[in-house]
């Protein structure tokens, strides 16, 4: 129970402790003065330093007892001393010496005291007014064009070219009619430019469509007709590098020889597949023309990429496709029929 008693008093002694120096620290801190009686106070100050010899000390202590300012708005601000960070060192209190320091802190006061005077006429509210009425206007709203831009730059480079205008100057007519005539030239030549360049695009689009439409019926018209005019074909194609194109002459080159024949019927509604289907299973070129066939269209679909390898082992199966349908002892009947 003492025990109790005693750790109760630890506890309001304690609290007491903190109220108290809570109290204590509140009756130090000033309470925050007027403008009014701020500028009284720098005045005060300023009189004091006026004194022969300079009454430093008690200035200081007059300054340091308003840490404090309340504006008209009720708003309170906390200032530092005007004669805080300046060098003593040359005061002689009991004398009438003074030093670099005084004088720094007079010029101080004097200029707190004019700024504070000047603040009374100074009108926020009417320059915030004209402020907010020149950032509204349309040339801190809208940004200038390229061309604006570029108009005001040969304005600025003509005035200063034959106007022999100061820098900062506002532009005259001179300098805003070249601007202008400059300006258009730039312009024109740019859109000429741009037209030539369409142009030269547009033709050599129209160029390359009306080559490419105007070689296909070429082409189908120059394709071989006999064998070894396809056979001729497949080695000029693959000594200038497309063997995908020799593989097809050489698959041409195979069709025409069955048809010269008369191996095969000249139907070419048949696709190749369905030409090998209709090859019996017996028949002496059912395995030639079967992997004549798959060659062909692994190449021609993508599934392989040909080289000159590629053409030369292809060149013999297509031979080999050939002697066996030139052989005399070979079925003289269509394939399918």
């Amino acid at each position: 129970m003492s025990r109790r008693i005693g750790n109760a008093l630890w506890l309001a002694l304690w609290l007491f402790g903190i109220w108290a120096a809570s109290a204590q620290a509140q009756e130090a801190t000033p309470p925050p003065v007027s403008l009014t009686a701020y500028r009284q106070a720098l005045e005060k100050a300023y009189v004091l330093l006026q004194k022969e010899p300079p009454a430093v000390e008690e200035a200081q202590r007059l300054l340091a007892a308003t840490p404090y300012v309340s504006l008209e708005n009720g708003e309170v601000l906390a200032v530092r001393s005007p004669l805080e960070d300046i060098n003593w060192d040359g005061v002689n209190v009991g004398g009438a010496d003074t030093s670099v320091g005084v004088e720094i802190a007079r010029q101080r006061l004097r200029l707190l005291i004019a700024q504070l005077d000047a603040a009374g006429s100074d009108r926020p509210a009417e320059r915030l007014a004209v402020l907010e009425r020149i950032f509204s206007s349309p040339v801190f709203q809208q940004r200038q064009s390229w061309r604006e831009l570029l108009q005001r730059w040969f304005v600025e480079l003509f005035e200063q070219l034959f106007a022999r205008a100061p820098a900062g100057a506002a532009p005259g007519p001179l300098g805003q009619a070249a601007a202008q005539v400059a300006g258009w030239v730039v312009v024109a030549v740019a859109g000429a430019v741009l037209l030539f360049l369409l142009a030269r695009w547009l033709q050599t689009v129209l160029r390359a469509f009306v080559g490419d439409v105007s070689r296909a019926p070429q082409e189908a018209d120059v394709l071989p007709t006999t064998p070894r005019q396809a056979q001729r074909a497949a080695v000029r194609s693959a000594e200038q590098g497309a063997y995908r194109s020799a593989v097809r002459y050489l698959y041409l080159a195979a069709l025409l020889t069955l048809q010269e024949r008369r191996l095969i019927p000249r139907d070419p509604s048949l696709t190749n597949r369905e030409l090998l289907t209709r090859t019996p299973a017996r028949h002496p070129l059912r395995v030639p023309l079967g992997e004549v066939v798959t060659v062909f269209e692994e190449v021609w679909y993508g599934v392989r990429e040909p080289d000159l390898a590629t053409f030369r082992r292809y060149q013999q199966v297509v031979h080999e496709l050939e002697r066996v349908a030139q052989t005399d002892d070979i079925e003289r009947k269509e394939i399918g029929s």
